[in-house]
């Protein structure tokens, strides 16, 4: 997992190229003003998806595991408590794995730690983190 802030360039600037990619994506445009949507960046290797969400109690979440993609979580406004920790083997699915959006849901995360995020900081949780 990788923490850091757009608007702090030594939290970001050693990562590869692609993830500054998104970064950059993330400063130049008006996410205030993006519709909810997929956005193609970089043909099959970078791909934005703008959601909306309502806050929920954290007992009433599940949590999802990516196989295949990078997850870069990007805040726009309000502050958001992501809980997160590594694949484990012994915790149930409660959603099997949906190969097109690339997740699956579990019920509980093992070993859970929390990070909490206000506008303008990111997260990146790479394949088999539990978020």
């Amino acid at each position: 997992m990788i923490f850091g802030n757009i608007h702090q360039s030594q939290t970001y600037s050693y990562l590869p190229p692609v993830l500054k990619q998104a970064i950059l994506y993330f400063q130049k445009t008006d996410m205030y003003n993006l519709p909810v949507g997929r956005y193609e960046l970089n043909e099959d290797l970078l791909y934005i998806n703008v959601m909306e969400f309502d806050t929920n109690f954290a007992e009433q979440k599940q949590a999802e595991v990516h196989q295949e993609y990078i997850d870069i979580q990007f805040l726009i406004r309000g502050e958001e408590r992501i809980g997160f920790g590594l694949k484990n083997t012994t915790t149930p699915v409660a959603k099997a794995y949906d190969a097109i959006n690339d997740y699956y849901l579990v019920s509980s995360i093992s070993c859970e730690s929390e990070l909490l995020l206000s506008p303008g900081m990111f997260a990146i949780f790479f394949s088999g983190a539990t978020t």
